[in-house]
């Protein structure tokens, strides 16, 4: 006979694991509203992105980079720009690192910079 040793878990074990995977699902969720919630609200008070130069055709975000290109190459629209959705997602990590409250409105957070 060969031994197949299967891996057996307890009923308590698999509901931790699918808890914990369910709480990390609920995180990811959560923090995909949040951005889209502040992409909306940004689009009622600005037509191109706040962080957007347009004389200069600089970005203001990827200046604090260090990144050689300033330039935005995007012309200023922030819908699905990389550099705009790293920056929510780093200030949603931010607040909730810190425990702090998220804010409701783009201009919140932008006034908090």
């Amino acid at each position: 006979m060969s031994s197949n040793k299967s891996v057996k878990m307890t009923e308590d074990e698999i509901n931790k694991a699918l808890a914990k995977a369910e709480k990390e699902a609920e995180k990811r969720d959560h923090k995909k509203i949040w951005i889209d919630k502040m992409l909306k609200s940004a689009k009622t008070y600005y037509k191109l992105c706040p962080y957007y130069d347009k004389k200069t055709s600089n970005c203001f975000l990827m200046l604090s980079s260090n990144d050689s290109n300033k330039k935005c190459n995007r012309e200023g629209r922030y819908d699905n720009c990389p550099v705009f959705l790293a920056f929510l997602d780093n200030k949603y990590q931010e607040y909730t690192s810190k425990k702090k409250i998220l804010p409701l409105d783009f201009l919140d957070l932008a006034q908090s910079v």
